[in-house]
């Protein structure tokens, strides 16, 4: 563990301690977790549960897209003596040919990411400046790429961020009650889809219900069989991924969880695999049997969980990242998702800067087009 006041970059008062080892990270649990409830963190893919579940299934994963010798860089930042911020950073390396550059990026936006930011106080965001400030002066690397850098951050200032993604959520708190949302919300087409997919089951003699269950071993096999379809359509298959697929059942376990299965006749045909953090809903996968398509049950699952979330009085339902089409029929607002590019401190940060600067505005043109 490295224990640094800094004294010549920072002021007295303030302190830094860097976790570089995974025993230092579990060792950090309480304190971290004790702070989150303090601020009433909510961006689940930067709680303590995911990202020590994400470091210990993907540190050793290799690729470009993960990154390569990836080396922990927790920053807690002490204000007299106090935990006072949070920077989930790590550091990796990715292949462009034959040659290697360091990236400083949050923690888990590898694979994964939602909402991910600096852990502070929001009347104390000057505090982040402090700590890039100490990263220049005490680490070496190419350059520091930030992700899924919700709106709402405080950390960032407008001109330095670019707009990466969006992830529509409803504010449940909106409409008194799951009818009323439904009346200030839904089209009438979309109302009327769903009565034609009951209607159509119905002429055919076949049941169609919701159940909402705890993901056991047996739900989750389930689940992993009917998103195998998804190759049907040319999609990507999460669980053939053996990490991933890892990941999937160890976060469902560590945090609350539940599933929501569609059924045909008592057969599971679709599902929304959802965790529920400080109060919110993040759905982290769906599918449906793509053998029963005339069903609609993409609509129908996302129905019967947006009327759980009402019925658990929730605060917030987030459908995910992306602005797929039919997420819009259900979620009239979105949070825009963010990154920030800073060159770092090496002899050729400046033209990889550059280059990378050129990626990151096409991206943005990308984004702006995709949210309209």
């Amino acid at each position: 563990m490295k224990l640094t006041s800094s004294h010549l970059f920072m002021p007295k008062f303030l302190n830094i301690k860097l976790i570089q080892t995974s025993s230092e990270f579990s060792s950090l649990k309480d304190e971290w977790k004790e702070f989150e409830k303090s601020l009433n963190h909510s961006n689940i893919t930067s709680s303590y549960d995911w990202l020590i579940t994400w470091w210990n299934i993907f540190k050793d994963v290799n690729n470009n897209s993960i990154g390569y010798d990836k080396e922990l860089k927790l920053i807690c930042l002490y204000e007299n003596n106090k935990l006072a911020l949070i920077a989930p950073f790590i550091k990796v390396k990715r292949k462009y040919s034959s040659l290697k550059v360091s990236f400083f990026e949050f923690l888990g936006q590898q694979w994964g990411g939602n909402y991910i930011d600096f852990i502070c106080d929001k009347n104390k965001s000057h505090l982040s400046r402090e700590v890039l400030y100490w990263l220049h002066k005490n680490e070496r690397f190419d350059l520091i790429f930030l992700k899924y850098i919700p709106e709402y951050s405080n950390n960032f200032k407008r001109e330095e961020i670019n707009l990466y993604a969006a992830c529509p959520q409803i504010e449940i708190k909106n409409y008194s009650n799951y009818p009323e949302f439904v009346k200030g919300t839904y089209s009438k087409k979309l109302r009327q889809n769903l009565r034609t997919a009951f209607n159509k089951s119905k002429k055919m003699g076949i049941s169609i219900e919701t159940t909402i269950e705890a993901l056991d071993n047996e739900n989750f096999n389930r689940t992993i069989e009917i998103s195998k379809s998804k190759l049907l359509d040319g999609k990507n298959f999460l669980y053939q991924n053996e990490a991933k697929k890892l990941f999937m059942r160890k976060i469902t376990n560590k945090m609350h969880s539940n599933v929501v299965f569609v059924k045909m006749d008592n057969k599971k045909v679709a599902y929304r695999l959802n965790i529920i953090f400080n109060n919110s809903k993040f759905c982290i996968d769906a599918s449906f049997d793509r053998n029963y398509k005339k069903f609609n049950l993409g609509s129908i699952s996302v129905d019967a969980s947006i009327q759980d979330s009402y019925s658990n009085y929730l605060s917030v339902h987030c459908l995910g990242p992306g602005v797929d089409l039919y997420k819009k029929k259900f979620a009239k607002q979105k949070v825009n998702l963010f990154l920030f590019l800073k060159k770092g401190n090496t002899s050729r940060s400046y033209i990889l800067y550059k280059l990378m600067r050129i990626l990151v505005l096409r991206k943005e043109k990308a984004a702006r087009q995709s949210n309209l």
